[in-house]
C-alpha cells in the first residue's frame, strides 16, 4: 500500500454534504488524506481505520491513486515522450533552455534517460513560470496517445 492517494471531486463533495453511510474511521480518513503520505501512512495516523475503509473510499470513488510524474511518464513509450517534449519546447522558442532540451530529445534512444529529460523539463518550467505552468506541461506530457 505505497500508493498515494487524493481526494476526488466526489470525495470533496462528501465532505460537504454528508450523504453516503461511511463510518467514523472512514469520514476521518477522508477528511485529511493528501497525496503527502502514502495510504499505509495514512491507516496508521487514523484511529481505528484499517485497509477496508481505505478500500470503501476507493469503491466509492472518494478517492483515487495518484502517481507521481516518475511513475506516470514510465506508462509513456520513448517516441511518445520524445514527439511531445520536442513540440512542447519548440513553443518556448525564446528560451536557451528549450532549444537544447529539444536537441537532446531529438538525439536521445534511451526511455530511461528521456523520462529524466522530461522530468528535468517540467521541473525548469516550475522554476520559470511556476506550479500551474508545470502542472499543464505535465498534462500535455502524460495525456492518452
Amino acid at each position: 500500500m505505497s500508493w498515494r492517494y487524493a481526494k476526488t471531486e466526489a470525495g470533496r463533495a462528501e465532505i460537504r454534504q454528508r450523504a453516503l453511510p461511511l463510518s467514523r474511521p472512514a469520514r476521518n480518513l477522508l477528511l485529511i488524506i493528501d497525496p503527502s503520505r502514502s495510504g499505509q501512512d495514512w491507516l496508521a495516523l487514523v484511529q481505528g481505520c484499517g485497509a477496508a475503509e481505505l478500500q470503501a473510499l476507493l469503491d466509492a470513488a472518494l478517492v483515487a491513486p495518484r502517481m507521481s510524474l516518475a511513475q506516470a511518464l514510465e506508462t509513456k513509450g520513448l517516441a511518445t515522450l520524445r514527439d511531445r517534449v520536442i513540440a512542447q519546447a519548440a513553443s518556448l522558442s525564446g528560451r536557451a533552455a528549450a532549444g537544447r532540451l529539444a536537441a537532446e530529445a531529438q538525439r536521445c534512444n534511451d526511455p530511461v534517460v528521456m523520462r529524466a529529460l522530461a522530468q528535468r523539463f517540467v521541473e525548469q518550467v516550475r522554476e520559470a513560470d511556476g506550479d500551474g505552468a508545470a502542472v499543464v506541461l505535465a498534462q500535455v506530457l502524460l495525456a492518452p496517445d
